[in-house]
């Protein structure tokens, strides 16, 4: 093709090379398009280890109320585990089935039981579902157990729900049962007044010999009664061991038990839950629950007897370290002075009276602290009034330093909850923000003197 201006010059026509630009730069693309699909879909099917995801393995190890996620979600990532590793298909199936059973056993069931509103599920078995409640009028907290969906309706089930709550009424050392058998959703439950073992995890704090026995002792007098009944607990983990205002309590809601269960096994199942306020084996008590786990005693009056002895030694061991301090009191006197001053010190500023909301959360749960002057109370909440706060501060027990960061750490992250609903119950109290910042204040300057007072001790227990 030949082209002439206007002077009848003949000019080049470039129209082929500029093609062949064009082209070439298409295809320059398509490469780089290419690589990037190829990329792409190398890394959407590579290969997982599941020995390195720690998520991944928690859920393959039946270890999935470790996780704090839904079911769902547990589900969608076995399946994308499954999906990524085509030949690991058949070691996922095990855990899918859990999951998946679990999040049929959450669907169906209502939010709302009568007065009660659940919220967590605690556990599952082929009849029933365990949840985490909350009484609607009271605020007070419950664990409520009720029949499956599929199964609700069934008289032989309703019957077997109702004959196990007749039988609990009548052990000696459990906490009382409330059924309610007769309804559209037969369900019984157990009110909860007070921290669980599993509120106390993980622990943050210093293993305490007289806790650790007291979780024992109750655990031991409430499997009394139901061994002496000829019955098995089965299913006693951290949520079920109460710390009520009488002592340490024993959630018994007859769950059903696909494997016959053993006396020995739930010694062992008692060890492990209480062994997890020490899991480093500092206290002799948590050591003696990490030896019931493994290696449980023949029977209860064994264990209890084992657990005297124990405590009986650890007393003896902590009178002859005051008789030896003692001794040197004079010689080291000016500490002596400053840790009764710092005793003295956390008792001599009384706490300022003011009852506040720390925090709104997003799911309709209220932290909430009450103090008269002479104690601190303080916990969650599902609506107003206040009732059965655990202490958090007495001149006579301390501070509980768990349970005083909860308080804390909630009033910090107050701005990511729903302010709106903390405002509006702050008026309802007759509260103003200040006050809750001289409580917190308050709280922490009694941390900070716990603290001190801990390390004096630990001095002079050193020295």
């Amino acid at each position: 093709n030949k082209s002439h201006d206007g002077e009848g010059q003949q000019q080049p026509d470039h129209s082929g090379t500029q093609f062949k630009r064009h082209d070439h730069r298409v295809h320059g693309l398509w490469q780089l398009a290419h690589k990037v699909l190829f990329k792409l879909v190398h890394w959407r099917l590579r290969p997982l280890h599941p020995p390195t995801d720690a998520v991944l393995q928690a859920l393959l190890d039946d270890r999935a109320d470790e996780v704090p996620l839904s079911s769902a979600a547990k589900r969608r990532m076995l399946e994308e585990a499954a999906e990524a590793n085509p030949r690991q298909i058949q070691s996922y199936d095990a855990a899918l089935w859990r999951i998946r059973e679990q999040e049929q056993a959450e669907e169906g069931v209502p939010v709302t039981l009568g007065d009660l509103k659940r919220t967590r599920l605690m556990e599952s078995d082929r009849l029933s579902t365990t949840w985490d409640a909350w009484e609607l009028s009271t605020g007070r907290r419950h664990a409520i157990r009720v029949l499956r969906p599929l199964l609700r309706k069934d008289p032989i089930w309703r019957r077997r729900l109702a004959r196990g709550a007749r039988v609990a009424r009548e052990i000696e050392g459990i906490l009382p049962i409330t059924a309610s058998t007769d309804t559209e959703w037969p369900r019984i439950s157990v009110p909860i007044e007070g921290l669980s073992l599993a509120d106390l995890l993980p622990a943050e704090d210093l293993p305490d010999s007289l806790r650790l026995a007291s979780f024992l002792e109750g655990g031991i007098r409430g499997l009394r009664g139901l061994h002496e009944a000829g019955l098995i607990h089965g299913h006693l983990s951290a949520n079920k061991l109460v710390l009520t205002p009488r002592g340490v309590g024993l959630v018994w809601l007859d769950p059903f038990l696909e494997k016959a269960g053993s006396f020995q096994k739930d010694l062992s199942d008692l060890g492990a839950a209480v062994a997890q306020l020490d899991p480093g084996c500092t206290d002799p008590i948590g050591t003696l629950a990490h030896s019931w786990a493994e290696d449980p005693p023949p029977n209860l009056d064994i264990a209890r007897d084992l657990l005297l002895r124990t405590m009986a030694s650890l007393l003896a061991e902590n009178r002859h370290h005051l008789l030896m301090r003692s001794r040197h009191v004079t010689a080291r006197s000016g500490e002596a002075r400053l840790l009764r001053a710092v005793r003295a010190l956390g008792l001599a500023l009384p706490p300022p009276k003011a009852t506040v909301c720390l925090r709104a959360g997003m799911d309709s749960v209220l932290v909430v602290a009450e103090s008269d002057g002479q104690s601190v109370k303080g916990g969650g909440l599902a609506a107003l009034p206040i009732r059965f706060l655990p202490e958090i501060w007495s001149a006579q027990r301390g501070l509980d330093a768990s349970a005083s960061r909860m308080l804390l750490r909630s009033y910090a992250t107050r701005k990511t909850g729903d302010e709106e609903r903390r405002e509006e119950v702050q008026r309802e109290l007759g509260a103003l923000d200040s006050q809750a910042d001289q409580l917190c204040r308050w709280l922490s300057a009694q941390a900070r003197l716990r603290s001190a007072t801990k390390l004096l001790e630990l001095s002079r227990k050193g020295n």
